[in-house]
């Protein structure tokens, strides 16, 4: 072996990592440019896995089941899952995998259709390549309701948060008559994909991809939705955001630069809705976090947020055995500005605003 092709194999090496080996599973770390490169290598032997992902930049984060005889292929998607309805694509909407957005946007017209006495399904706003964003609020028409916001996608990548909150529409839709009234007496308002044109292009170009497909010139170098937000735009310069087209935090231009964050903005503030809660998934780390993003000092709500996360994290024990954590955001993952939830709480004034990070 040459000295140039030990250096290659080395470098190959340190980029994909073994986290975490079980009976059945391993977990590994790769850096970004190489995630497609092993997927196509794991597709093309029939070996079960799971993207997932880190917070840590340019890194991906694969689980890999043991290759033992299969009944299952990525090729040929498992469909031992519950089907709700077909797309013009064949596909049908269960709860064991990740959707495309025409499934995902046919679902939500077909349980408006299923459950017209509660859901309305509406558009509010258009993306940078001109997709639909969709909305559906779920309510039983009571003029003293408040409001309640849930998305999910604003980070293309993150599939899960779209299936989360899909879930959560369809339970709310299809049983609301027979809840409790601490449910029946808020109108429910789901975004499932923010981000409708980098949850496209995760599924048919990179799966890692994070950001919108924003343009500077005739170059796409997307946007981070989540650090788009008008408030603490820009502080802290690269610790916080980031002002590098190139990088995964990229900022934008200026506040609410981006169509799909203004979208957010103007329902929110223009709509005269009384929001009380704000609920934004995302995935994963399995904590539960408020404001603030941009420092450790509490915010003036600091022990009634903790409360109520703590009620949540405790009914996901409860029924999942997940030991989801709770605190401030700044305190439990990273610092940031410019993000959803500090401007729904410290903006918006909606005071139970929480990011959720999910498993993986």
């Amino acid at each position: 072996m040459t000295e140039k092709n030990g250096k290659d194999k080395k470098a190959e090496t340190e980029a994909i990592n073994i986290c975490s080996e079980n009976k059945d599973d391993v977990d590994v770390t790769v850096e970004g440019t190489r995630v497609m490169q092993l997927e196509k290598l794991l597709r093309n032997r029939n070996i079960v896995y799971e993207v997932t992902e880190t917070s840590a930049d340019a890194m991906g984060r694969l689980r890999l089941a043991s290759p033992t005889p299969s009944t299952y292929s990525p090729k040929s998607p498992r469909r031992s899952g519950r089907r709700l309805n077909g797309s013009p694509d064949g596909r049908s909407m269960d709860w064991m995998d990740y959707h495309p957005l025409n499934v995902i946007y046919k679902y939500l017209v077909d349980l408006e259709a299923q459950c017209p006495s509660t859901c309305t399904l509406s558009v509010i706003g258009t993306s940078v390549e001109g997709r639909d964003i969709m909305l559906l609020k779920i309510s039983n028409s009571n003029a003293s309701n408040t409001g309640v916001w849930l998305d999910g996608t604003i980070h293309a990548r993150e599939w899960i948060s779209a299936s989360v909150v899909l879930y959560i529409g369809e339970q709310l839709a299809k049983n609301f008559d027979r809840m409790p009234t601490s449910i029946t007496n808020k109108d429910w308002y789901l975004v499932p994909v923010v981000n409708p044109d980098g949850y496209v292009y995760s599924h048919t170009s990179d799966r890692m991809w994070r950001k919108n497909r924003s343009r500077l010139g005739s170059t796409v170098v997307g946007v981070d939705l989540n650090r788009n937000f008008g408030v603490r735009w820009g502080v802290n310069g690269t610790e916080f955001s980031s002002g590098d087209p190139n990088h995964n935090n990229f900022r934008g231009t200026g506040a609410f630069s981006e169509p799909e964050a203004g979208a957010i903005k103007d329902l929110i503030l223009y709509s005269s809705i009384p929001f009380k809660i704000f609920l934004t998934f995302h995935s994963y780390s399995e904590v539960i976090t408020f404001p603030w993003c941009f420092t450790t000092d509490p915010c003036p709500d600091y022990v009634y947020l903790l409360e109520g996360a703590t009620v949540m994290s405790k009914a996901i024990f409860d029924t999942s055995g997940r030991l989801y954590k709770v605190g401030n955001f700044r305190d439990l993952m990273y610092p940031a500005s410019g993000t959803s939830i500090d401007w729904s709480y410290g903006i918006a004034r909606i005071p139970y605003s929480y990011l959720v990070e999910l498993r993986s």
